[in-house]
């Protein structure tokens, strides 16, 4: 990634107080900005895709899931369930569409297609655990889920 700026500051006389320090300042910000979108964009482009991405266990020991790519959106699908577990089935599918929304976190909504029900979606990694938030009712009802990381990140 080349990224280039250009700026002109208006004439001053020689010697103006402030003129150097100014600019330092100015390039100290853009070193930081620059820094943090190549960060951004080599995190994404070393995992291979945003840090949701891969294999999870939920903290309660009841399901494991595979998030990847679906289309244009991304889809959790559970991979296993464990038995006594009617809630849940092998197969089960929520597509999501999320969008970056901080460091390491993401919103948009979700589908859940066997129970028919649409969601807003919250996710935040880090590291090897991720927490997920699904709402409805404008926000109203709220549950968020824990999870670990299976393997590395796809």
């Amino acid at each position: 990634m080349s990224v280039s700026f250009a700026w002109s500051t208006p004439m001053r006389p020689a010697g103006h107080p402030g003129d150097g320090a100014i600019r330092r300042r100015a390039r100290a910000i853009l070193k930081v900005g620059v820094l943090a979108m190549g960060l951004g964009a080599a995190t994404t482009a070393l995992a291979g895709g945003p840090a949701f991405l891969g294999n999870w266990t939920r903290n309660d020991g009841k399901t494991h899931i595979r998030v990847s790519r679906c289309g244009a959106e991304y889809c959790g699908v559970n991979t296993w369930v464990k038995p006594g577990n009617p809630s849940e089935k092998v197969g089960d599918t929520l597509v999501v569409n999320l969008k970056p929304a901080g460091a390491a976190r993401w919103s948009g909504s979700a589908f859940d297609r066997r129970r028919d029900r649409h969601y807003t979606m919250q996710v935040h990694v880090a590291g090897s655990h991720m927490t997920t938030q699904g709402c409805i009712l404008g926000g109203m009802m709220c549950q968020s889920m824990g999870w670990s990381r299976l393997g590395r990140a796809i």
